[in-house]
């Protein structure tokens, strides 16, 4: 009895120590290859190894596993629990990374957390950045706030308001306009240099030296950046080149016919808007300009999306707009003038209040789709030219958005202009029925001159000859 007791917990001892290594010693699934998607999510599950590159275009990217090249998304969030051995880059969306990423990590229009490890450099342009693990890197930030309670064995650059500290930097601080905050027990091994603003520092916390080229207060920094002055002010050029490097890179990666070709000249315009940018500084122009510039890649995000969620409307609308264009701005046009009567109507009734918000929400739709459609066929008919291969519906809608958005920048002329767009996306949705009236076809001249016969009562003979003879 006491060998068979024996026996049983030997038996049961091995089954304790074998099976987590069993399990562990799992085989994984192994992608040898690069993995490219246009539309939709993807995610790297765990016990998944990725040789190659992952590239989304439109969706989120979620990396579980492991990616032993680079991550790019395009219009979508980034989400790294698991391990990279590329770079991680986002031309249109955040970056989470709370795995490890041993190369660089961009995020050129969205916010980038690392709650993990960066082996590189971490750059957002327009965007803040939370580091609460560890960069091995810079830290490289244009537009937005930066705040460290982690670790970064790098520097920190910046171009935004605030930079705020309650980590350790290693490196140098360096901060064009706004306002650098140690927080107690905050270590800056390097320099600390703002041109334009203060420092702030917490009890116990150290600097290697800090310098402040002019000094400003707390209050004349924050009236400043609330008028716009703090940000634009730095580095114009920056934005614009940020701006354009952001839609080319969207571009690239959608494979727009035509777009090696037209590429060059794209760029150029629209970094030539910058030699307006002296003249528009007199009336007080820079925000608005760069807010331009930014709502051009905004739009484009909400026709990409706009198109892949109802392809069929957006198909229905571009046809109107293309054959039926008269009537399209004729009920656009007639739409945009009842559509405030009608606001002030309803603002003066008790009971139309309620009904203001669908007033609005129904020319929003309206708007959105007719743009949509209407940016599709501009850049078909520009990328496409008079070749007969076909154009990539994004690429078009991206192409046709940056034609429109450089247009409604012309001083005085794009006002104008972008009435006159509103009321025709506005009538190309109302001509319609936003997108669900299909145009009838029309009759085969065969088929009309067969029926006539039959129409007058005639019956053509049986062995084919003409009647009456």
């Amino acid at each position: 009895m006491k060998r068979l007791i024996l026996t049983a917990l030997v038996l049961l001892l091995c089954f304790v120590v074998w099976w987590p290594a069993g399990a562990a010693a799992a085989p994984d699934h192994v992608i040898d290859g690069d993995i490219n998607q246009s539309t939709g999510s993807v995610e790297i599950s765990r016990h998944t190894t990725v040789n190659g590159n992952v590239t989304v275009n439109m969706g989120e990217i979620t990396v579980l596993g492991v990616v032993n090249g680079n991550v790019t998304g395009n219009m979508g969030a980034i989400r790294v629990n698991g391990a990279v051995g590329g770079n991680v880059e986002a031309n249109m969306g955040e970056v989470d990374i709370n795995g490890s990423v041993a190369g660089n990590v961009k995020a050129r229009m969205g916010e980038v957390s690392v709650d993990g490890s960066v082996g590189g450099n971490v750059e957002a342009d327009l965007g803040s950045v939370v580091i609460r693990g560890s960069v091995g890197g810079d830290v490289i930030s244009g537009l937005g706030e930066v705040r460290v309670p982690g670790e970064i064995r790098g520097g920190i650059s910046s171009k935004g308001k605030k930079v705020i500290i309650t980590g350790q930097v290693d490196g140098d601080v360096t901060l064009t306009r706004g306002i650098v905050e140690l927080g107690p027990q905050a270590v800056v091994r390097g320099r600390i240099r703002v041109e334009e603003g203060m420092v702030k520092l917490g009890k116990g916390a150290s600097a290697g030296s800090v310098e402040v080229l002019t000094e400003l207060t707390e209050g004349e920094v924050d009236r400043l950046f609330r008028d716009g002055e703090g940000f634009f002010f730095v580095d114009i050029d920056g934005l614009v080149e940020t701006i354009v490097e952001s839609v080319e890179s969207a571009l690239r990666s959608i494979d727009l016919p035509s777009m090696h070709r037209m590429g060059d000249s794209i760029r150029g315009y629209l970094q030539n808007m910058r030699r307006f940018f002296p003249i528009m500084s007199f009336w007080g122009w820079y925000g608005s300009l760069a807010r331009d510039l930014f709502n051009m890649v905004v739009l484009f995000a909400i026709a990409a999306l706009t198109f892949t969620l109802f392809p069929a409307h957006v198909r229905v609308t571009a046809e109107a707009i293309s054959g039926k264009a008269g009537a399209v701005f004729g009920w656009g046009l007639l739409a945009t003038a009842l559509a405030l009567p009608l606001l002030i109507f309803l603002a003066i009734t008790i009971i139309g209040i309620p009904l203001i918000f669908v007033e609005i929400l129904f020319l929003a739709v309206a708007g959105i789709l007719g743009y949509t459609a209407l940016t599709q066929v501009i850049g078909t008919k520009i990328a496409g030219g008079s070749g007969s291969r076909s154009v990539n519906p994004l690429g078009a809608i991206a192409l046709g958005v940056l034609i429109l958005g450089a247009l409604t920048m012309i001083p005085f002329f794009g006002g104008l202009l972008a009435v006159v767009l509103f009321a025709f996306t506005v009538g190309a949705a109302l001509t319609t029925r936003f997108g669900t009236l299909q145009p009838q076809p029309e009759p085969h001249p065969s088929a009309t001159s067969e029926a006539e016969p039959a129409e007058a009562g005639e019956e053509p003979p049986a062995d084919g000859t003409e009647p009456g003879e």
